[in-house]
């Protein structure tokens, strides 16, 4: 929808927020060679920034009142919208298994059968390669990766 689509692109034009809003993953920091962004700042904060991003030019004149007058009301839906928009991020992340959960977007695009496997999953959720460039390596949103190397034998390890 036109509406999940400003959230995305409120996201990806307010990085800091961003990051704060969806937590910053120790690895990701490492990774990037800088420090964690810590929040002092409520996330109700930012989820009232992006609600005015969604609402208050919204198409509908009833939606822009509504917003001009209570923009506090809109911050649950928003936080609802990321919640569902995280269930449906895992379930492509689980057709495309543990190992496929945990690449990267271009390392899926290299490999032809993941790539035909996520653009088919694409055409229903277009939103998939944003959020899982935020999202891939922190496991309060990514459920299904798997940080384990595919080749360890964990079963002899057992024994």
């Amino acid at each position: 929808s036109a509406r999940t689509s400003w959230l995305i692109a409120w996201c990806k034009a307010n990085e800091d927020a961003r990051i704060k809003l969806f937590s910053d993953s120790v690895k990701d920091v490492k990774e990037q060679g800088r420090k964690k962004k810590q929040s002092g700042t409520p996330k109700e904060t930012y989820y009232l920034q992006l609600a005015r991003a969604v609402f208050e030019n919204n198409e509908d004149p009833e939606t822009r009142l509504l917003f001009e007058q209570s923009p506090q009301v809109f911050i649950k839906p928003v936080q609802t919208r990321f919640g569902t928009l995280r269930k449906k991020y895992n379930d492509i992340n689980k057709s495309l298994k543990q190992s496929g959960a945990g690449m990267t977007f271009d390392d899926l695009q290299k490999d032809p059968e993941m790539k035909t496997l996520l653009d088919s999953q694409l055409a229903k959720f277009p939103w998939w390669p944003d959020l899982h460039g935020w999202w891939r390596t922190n496991p309060a949103y990514n459920t299904v990766s798997s940080s384990a190397d595919p080749g360890q034998d964990f079963e002899s390890s057992a024994l």
